[in-house]
């Protein structure tokens, strides 16, 4: 099958175009990725090919264990967070009970109003797989006070609803901006 699939690809944007599609399908059956290689083949076919077909991907199953990185191009064990998720994690509640959390939760540090300091953190954490928040960090800093202050805000939140990838749940980064203003 893999030789009918070399020999039917007219040229190398079809090729991608393919890799394409079998990367975004690889975490499915090893058969039904081939039968969706065959096809969208079929259907690209144009004369044969030159270009030799890297299907390195395509002849090692992926196992559930693990995950497909499109960002890195790698594959992952699935205990590794990630960034992307078919169903991203929530808050309970969603947007609007998460932002009246956060504004009761962080206190605007008394030095940095004295100080008229005024702007953002973003605060970036992992969603384990069964909603608890961890693993918080500063990414985007503002001033000590209102770092410390939107870290400790972000890691008192309740569990969060996971989020999911092929109905599994995964462990997720997330972000979330944290302004201050007086």
């Amino acid at each position: 099958m893999l030789e009918y699939v070399k020999d039917t690809c007219g040229s190398v944007r079809y090729v991608e175009i393919i890799l394409y599609l079998c990367r975004k399908f690889c975490a499915m059956n090893f058969f039904v990725r081939y039968a969706i290689v065959l096809i969208i083949s079929v259907l690209f076919s144009v004369g044969n090919a030159q270009y030799l077909v890297d299907t390195n991907f395509i002849e090692h199953p992926v196992e559930d264990w693990m995950l497909y990185d499109g960002v890195s191009g790698s594959f992952q064990d699935s205990d590794s967070p990630v960034y992307f998720t078919e169903e991203m994690p929530e808050f309970p509640g969603g947007l609007d009970s998460l932002n009246a959390f956060l504004s009761r939760e962080i206190q605007y540090p008394p030095i940095a109003k004295k100080n008229g300091i005024t702007g953002t953190v973003l605060i970036e954490f992992v969603v384990e797989k069964d909603g608890r928040v961890t693993n918080g960090v500063v990414k985007v800093p503002l001033f000590s006070e209102c770092d410390v202050e939107a870290l400790r805000g972000v890691m008192s939140m309740p569990n969060w609803r996971p989020g999911k990838n092929m109905g599994k749940p995964v462990r997720c980064y997330f972000q979330i901006p944290i302004t201050f203003r007086p």
